[in-house]
């Protein structure tokens, strides 16, 4: 499959060459109705959503990397970490398991909605083994020792961060970013004067930035926060992108290392409410907003809270903003927890139990 990046970094293909895990380049498409809605707004979305045929969003490209290096390293297993409804948790139970590995999540609690439920579900179908952890204050720690047991188990696991937001996980989005200036370069739409996504682990943004800045785009970065200061300080996207153009330039692209001295990369803290996990009104509006409008299904914990920032934007500053590029990065297929049968979750460690209390969850939608 051909990768903009290895284009443009041809000695990081001879060491790690990614998963074929992406269908790209995916579409980019106007929000035509949207945008007549609010006056003229400018405004488009990257089909993220539909990354990979069976669970797209934004963890296939990281993932893509990251699975590429542990089985060239040979590591037998992966140990991960999220909150009980992660993405990244159930994708890299999919995707690595695909790749001939086991894999092991530690968990901690969150708000409990329908989503949450299902991609419990999905590592009951997957067979991850799942770990809860009291809280994401706990989990360096266990992180440590679960490392440790596996290693002196001789499994050779390899850490996954959450997100997949390592600098070789950052990667997916520096090619993503390349993949969008030649989207732009090509004329399939304008060049954003903002490009609006989802601020958990800080990967996204990050490779983002710094894929831009690689290819002389310039763009503006604003990643919308949804996880509290203390587990993303606002050093961190940034940081995360200087550590990626340090790798690249270990494998001859020294023009990264500039390219991460102009990175335009914002972080927006309007939208993040009570908390990580925790669905807000403008959230729950801007879901409802773009399921009626254009069809698109986002979620309130990550893709509702940047549709909200997006809508926030277009409203104050009208046309006069330039284009605005809404990065959908949820999953438009959902995983296999949305099919199990009924009491799958009892297959999982009956601490995990009490998530599947009486009464509906909450829709996904926060109501």
């Amino acid at each position: 499959m051909h990768s903009p990046l290895l284009d443009l970094c041809p000695r990081l293909g001879r060491g790690l060459r990614p998963l074929p895990l992406v269908e790209r380049p995916t579409a980019v498409q106007p929000l035509a109705r949207l945008s007549a809605r609010l006056g003229g707004a400018d405004l488009w979305v990257k089909r993220d959503d539909r990354s990979n045929p069976d669970y797209g969003g934004n963890k296939p490209r990281k993932l893509a990397w990251l699975l590429a290096r542990a089985v060239a390293r040979g590591r037998r297993s992966l140990v991960t970490a999220g909150a009980i409804g992660s993405h990244h948790a159930v994708a890299t139970a999919l995707f690595g398991g695909r790749a001939g590995l086991r894999v092991c999540a530690l968990l901690t609690p969150q708000p409990v909605t329908a989503g949450v439920r299902e991609n419990l579900a999905s590592h009951a179908l997957l067979g991850t083994e799942v770990r809860l952890v009291p809280g994401t204050g706990d989990l360096p720690a266990a992180l440590g020792r679960e490392m440790l047991r596996r290693t002196l188990a001789g499994e050779r696991p390899m850490l996954v961060p959450p997100g997949g937001s390592s600098p070789a996980g950052t990667l997916g989005f520096v090619e993503a970013g390349l993949e969008l200036a030649a989207q732009v370069e090509g004329g399939v739409c304008p060049r954003p004067a903002a490009v609006v996504v989802a601020l958990g682990s800080g990967g996204t943004a990050a490779g983002l930035a710094l894929g831009f800045a690689l290819a002389g785009l310039e763009v503006r970065v604003v990643g919308v926060r949804v996880v509290p200061r203390s587990w993303l300080p606002p050093v961190l996207p940034r940081w995360l992108a200087h550590a990626t153009a340090a790798l690249l330039a270990r494998y001859g692209l020294p023009s990264a290392l500039r390219a991460a001295a102009r990175l335009r990369l914002e972080i927006d803290d309007v939208q993040l409410g009570p908390g990580y996990g925790y669905a807000t009104p403008a959230a729950r509006a801007a879901i409802e907003r773009l399921r009626e409008d254009e069809g698109l299904e986002l979620e309130p914990t990550y893709t509702g809270k940047a549709a909200a920032a997006l809508l926030d934007r277009a409203t104050r500053a009208g046309p006069r903003t330039g284009p605005l590029l809404l990065w959908h990065t949820f999953s438009e297929r959902p995983g296999p927890g949305r099919d199990a049968a009924p009491g799958a979750h009892l297959r999982l460690p009956p601490e995990f139990h009490r998530f599947f209390g009486p009464g509906p969850a909450p829709r996904n939608d926060g109501r």
